[in-house]
């Protein structure tokens, strides 16, 4: 009998919603369970996949029926037939909870299976030699009635598909970026409703991208761009069903036509130039006359492999952003100020003569006088041209660049602008928002909003560091460092797996990875810091989606990231580096932590955390030899970088080189005293906390050591670099400190967050300083964002347990700091939704508490320093001199220590109130 109380939603075929097009045999289904109960929890599941919408509706799974399964796992490998290239299937799924009620089937979800092997191709790679952005074409009839039509393509670098006059698809940007001698992502369109009876016509316009910039800009490039073919190309087949089940495919061949089309200039720094006058009208279009046109070439494919993007998140438009200002601080040029950084670029409407150039120049600062510094673009001309053909109101926006920038300037303008002249599109990659924060301090609501803005334009298919100048790389040290809090903002699983495979084919023989991927810029070794990404993001996505799978992939990888590493040490130490704790208030590279410090710090980290890996998938013999080496890490890191010491860092054979050489041993013991002062160091003594490396009779003096440093010598501010950012607010608030943490967070004056905000930041800067003359000065990077996974964990309270990866089981431990009287953050996961809110007045603290079914958790709340404390939940008493007085459903037990009264909770809607009897 089936219980309406019960009801399965949010399925997902490889964490996707109704993917089109994937290329994996035995795709990961998954889905969360909604209980009107408490304390609910699955028991059993039922998986049909069906290959037709009929049978789904008739359950029955002629590809797969699981029967009954009696677990409490919600993601599970399909273990089925074959599956096809071209072909959809439809899924359901009904469970049972712990009483075994069983739930009604699931609404009917499907997926589709791209071209799985190198034969189902049909196209062929066609281009057109030269320069800027040609267009190709190609008519075709179509004389039945259809019943399901896709087109399969990938443009390199970029492409856009017309079908009779339409654009298919939102996508921009597209395809995704890869190192195409490894990689090649194609898409999968729907473009059934774009076909019709009789003739059809296909266009394709094909832009630069990544794969073949152009020369000028290769060769202007600090570090000179990897290049892989001299003009774009692509590969096309659009497959079509009848419904009398025949079949036809339209494919791309050199009897396409082309010719040069109107973007006559187009890179991703420089901008594009857009000659209006060269539009052909009707040219994607049936009965178009393409007599003049030449004929495509066929070329050689490239050397990647063609693998499916389906699941991994697209490039959009977010959002229309309207100008908040406009000024014009010279006659003829106009400033339109949109009162936030982002990245992507701006739609101009305009009328005027038949010629008229109109330039926008793109940038995130203004001068004194209100004009346009472009500083922060370095190289990159950040430039758009639009070549006006004189008919009226003229739309343009660009399609192969883009820009990071809050300011646009505009000259060449025919009349005087308006603000309803320009339109700002915010383009990123579109991961779904899973998470959301608001507390009673507005700056730390600030804080968050500037990161998820930050966040966001640097989700352009990689996780970039910044959207503005000559460079836009992915750097795995930026990525590492925030892949906390990017999970906590968004539904990152899918746009990291795809991040992981270009780091694997990044890989070299000795198990080097690169400072950034796809390596267009050819920097092996990377830092450890930097490259330990390789490892500790698929930590991150095993945590936090509980996916094992992404362990096995990428063990290999990983163990010869930490073998590479265990080579180039000696003694335990590791002095390969070349960024350490970077960009620390005053300073690129980090003057009070040795870069071996850090690099050995990752080296003992990276190698305890492949033992726990090991450990997982049940490698017992490297988990013991990763454990073994991982304690002579530590031994050394200590008689290094400790030594008889009460502080970590600073050495006497590195503190020598800033000693005079005649200076007498009594000199020398002054001066180190000295240099100690200057040269003291957050980062070194909070790696060593962080990492519990301390040893125990040290602890106490290295705690002292960095309060001290953290609250008289620099007061109240932290002194850190990217590095030791990540890792202080979790240390301090972990030993007991965390006033102190959020008095870090919410400092106004330099360095801080806060600081950025009083100087008009609307994203996070690149560095501490506010900058605005040449050199590091972005106003739009991530890789200092680490603070808002703290707000989330700590400050609100919801965390992952550990033991049980991918929420099954949540800590939800809030941090009720004295400056703060209520925070409250809600967290979309794959089970579910979990939330945690508290508030407090003088007499009581209250949290509220939501866990999605087949979840359980701990709520650890706080004493706030009271002895004799009665809890009630739903307004009933349960705890009383410091006993569980009453058993209410979902309550399973009680508990206290020094600090915290810990209730373990089942699923469900808990409200707490605490209060001093």
């Amino acid at each position: 009998m089936e219980n309406k109380n019960i009801r399965v939603a949010q399925l997902s075929c490889e964490y996707t919603s109704n993917p089109l097009g994937i290329n994996n045999l035995k795709p990961l289904f998954s889905w969360s369970i909604h209980h009107s109960e408490r304390n609910q929890k699955q028991s059993a599941y039922q998986i049909i996949v069906a290959s037709s919408l009929e049978n789904a509706k008739k359950n029955i799974g002629d590809m797969w029926d699981s029967k009954e399964v009696n677990t409490d796992q919600s993601t599970v490998k399909y273990q089925g037939k074959l599956l096809e290239s071209k072909k959809t299937y439809y899924w359901i799924v009904r469970v049972w909870d712990k009483d075994r009620n069983m739930s009604p089937y699931s609404e009917i979800s499907s997926f589709e299976v791209g071209l799985l092997y190198p034969e189902d191709w049909q196209g062929l790679w066609i281009g057109k030699p030269g320069k800027g952005s040609p267009l190709f074409r190609k008519e075709f009839k179509i004389d039945k009635e259809i019943k399901r039509a896709r087109v399969y393509v990938s443009g390199l670098g970029y492409c856009e598909i017309r079908l009779n006059g339409e654009k298919v698809g939102d996508r921009v940007l597209d395809p995704g970026w890869t190192d195409y001698d490894e990689v090649v992502l194609y898409s999968t369109y729907d473009v059934t409703s774009l076909l019709r009876k009789g003739s059809n016509a296909v266009g394709v316009m094909l832009g630069n991208g990544r794969f073949c910039p152009p020369d000028e800009v290769v060769n202007k490039n600090p570090y000179k761009l990897k290049k892989y073919h001299n003009y774009p190309i692509f590969i096309l087949e659009i497959y079509i069903e009848f419904d009398d089940d025949s079949l036809v495919s339209i494919i791309s061949d050199s009897n396409w036509k082309t010719k040069d089309g109107p973007i006559i200039f187009n890179d991703i720094y420089d901008g594009e130039i857009y000659d209006a006058r060269l539009e052909e009208e009707g040219w994607d279009v049936a009965l178009y006359d393409d007599s003049a046109w030449e004929f495509a070439q066929e070329v050689v494919s490239p050397q990647g492999k063609m693998k499916s993007q389906a699941t991994f998140p697209f490039i959009k438009v977010d959002k229309i952003l309207p100008p908040k200002e406009l000024t014009s601080p010279t006659p003829g040029t106009y400033i339109y100020d949109f009162g936030q950084n982002f990245s992507g670029w701006v739609r101009l409407k305009v009328s005027g003569p038949r010629g008229t150039q109109v330039k926008l120049r793109y940038s995130e600062l203004l001068n004194e006088d209100r004009s346009l510094n472009t500083n922060p673009n370095q190289g990159a001309e950040a430039t758009d041209i639009y070549i006006l053909k004189g008919q009226g109101e003229e739309i343009y926006e660009p399609r192969f660049t883009y820009h990071g920038f809050r300011y646009v300037e505009v000259t060449g303008f025919p009349g005087i602008p308006s603000l309803e002249t320009l339109e700002g599109c915010f383009v990123h990659s579109e991961v779904k928002s899973t998470g959301s924060l608001f507390t009673s301090c507005s700056l730390v609501n600030k804080i968050h909003e500037n990161i998820r803005w930050g966040q966001l334009s640097n989700l352009m298919s990689i996780p970039t560091d910044c959207p503005q100048r000559d460079e836009r790389m992915g750097w795995l040290g930026d990525a590492q460092l925030v892949s906390e809090e990017t999970i906590y903002n968004f539904q990152m699983i899918g746009f990291f797996k795809k991040w992981l495979v270009d780091i694997k084919k990044s890989q070299k023989e000795d198990g080097s990875v690169p400072d950034l991927v796809p390596p267009y810029w050819d920097f092996y070794p990377a830092d450890p810091a930097w490259g330990t990404a390789c490892i500790s993001i698929p930590w991150d996505l095993y945590l936090y989606y509980g996916d094992r799978e992404i362990l096995e992939e990428n063990y290999s990888m990983m163990e010869r990231w930490v073998e590479f590493l265990h080579s180039q040490s000696k003694d335990g130490i590791l002095e390969l580096g070349k960024y350490g704790d970077w960009c620390p208030p005053w300073h690129i590279i980090s003057v009070e932590t040795p870069i071996s410090l850090v690099s050995t710090w990752f080296y003992y980290r990276d190698t305890l955390l492949q033992s726990k890996i090991a450990k997982i998938l049940g490698n017992v013999e490297d988990h013991d030899r990763f454990l073994k080496r991982a304690e002579e890490i530590k031994i050394s890191f200590n008689k290094k970088f400790l030594g008889d010491k009460n502080f970590y860092g600073w050495t006497e054979d590195w503190y020598r080189t800033y000693l005079p050489s005649n200076a007498s041993i009594g000199d020398k013991e002054i001066t180190s005293k000295r240099l100690h002062r200057y040269l003291r160091s957050q980062t070194a003594n909070i790696l060593a906390l962080y990492s519990e490396i301390v040893p125990d009779d040290k602890r106490k003096t290295i705690w002292r050591e960095l309060i001290d440093d953290i609250v008289v010598v620099h007061g109240n501010h932290l002194n850190t670099g990217i590095i030791g950012t990540k890792y202080i607010l979790d240390v301090l608030t972990e030993n007991g400190e965390v006033d102190l943490a959020f008095k870090l967070v919410t400092q106004a004056t330099y360095p801080s967050w806060g600081y950025m905000i009083r100087e008009g930041a609307t994203t996070l800067w690149e560095r501490w300083e506010s900058l605005a003359e040449e050199g590091m000065n972005s106003q739009n990077h991530i890789m200092l964002g680490t603070v808002d996974a703290w707000f989330y964990k700590y400050l609100v309270g919801i965390q992952v347990d550990p033991h049980f990866p991918g929420w099954r089981k949540i800590i939800i431990k809030p941090y009720p700091v004295k400056d703060l009287n209520f925070a409250s953050a809600s967290l979309e996961t794959f089970r579910g939704l979990i939330s945690s809110a508290w508030r407090k007045d003088v007499n009581s603290f209250f949290l509220q508490v939501s866990i999605p079914a087949n979840s359980q958790a701990e709520v650890q709340l706080p004493k706030m320093g009271w002895k004799n404390i009665v809890i009630e939940e739903g307004g009933e008493n349960i705890w009383q001199k410091g006993t569980l007085v009453s058993q209410k459903e979902g309550i399973d037990y009680a508990k206290e220590n020094e600090d915290r009264i810990i209730i373990q909770i089942g699923s469900g809607d808990y409200q707490f109130k605490l209060k001093e009897e």
